[in-house]
């Protein structure tokens, strides 16, 4: 699944599109174990994580969390095959592409992307030339974060209990 937002209401929106184009990266978007993190949170999968990634994300609140940290992050997880080539790129660019601020200092990072993906989606409804490959790239980027949130806001919940244990 990938994401698509709705810019005509007053808040945006978004909603699962029933499967993501291929995109030329997908390959690495794959772990011999465990569905990735950045394909959708499922609970059962959720529990097969390994624990060193569990710790990793047990204190990451995407909504406050520096583009630095969050480029890091990705690489990491991009690294253990948890999320897209894509999306890692583009968390590692967010630090270079937020003007006037601090790369260092914590923002909304989801609000980032949603921001984003609005823009380009508004500039393309204008008539702008060659922003659909950004915006495919916002929406896994967007697609990716949703599902790592859902991950996270899970952790505490008691999903990642092995009931083989």
């Amino acid at each position: 699944m990938i994401v698509g937002l709705n810019i005509t209401g007053s808040a945006n929106q978004y909603r699962l599109l029933d499967k993501a184009e291929a995109i030329p990266w997908q390959n690495r978007f794959t772990t011999s174990k465990t569905q990735p993190i950045g394909q959708g949170f499922d609970a059962q999968q959720a529990v097969l994580k390994p624990d060193k990634v569990k710790q990793l994300l047990a204190n990451v609140d995407l909504r406050n969390i520096s583009p630095h940290d969050l480029g890091m992050l990705g690489g990491y997880l991009n690294g253990n095959g948890e999320i897209s080539d894509i999306s890692a790129t583009e968390f590692s660019l967010s630090a270079f592409t937020i003007d006037g601020m601090d790369a260092n200092a914590p923002i909304d990072m989801i609000k980032f992307f949603e921001d984003s993906y609005t823009f380009v989606d508004k500039l393309i409804a204008q008539g702008e030339q060659g922003m659909n490959d950004a915006r495919k790239f916002l929406g896994d980027t967007l697609h990716t974060l949703y599902s790592m949130d859902e991950f996270i806001n899970n952790m505490g919940s008691g999903v990642f209990i092995d009931e083989k244990a």
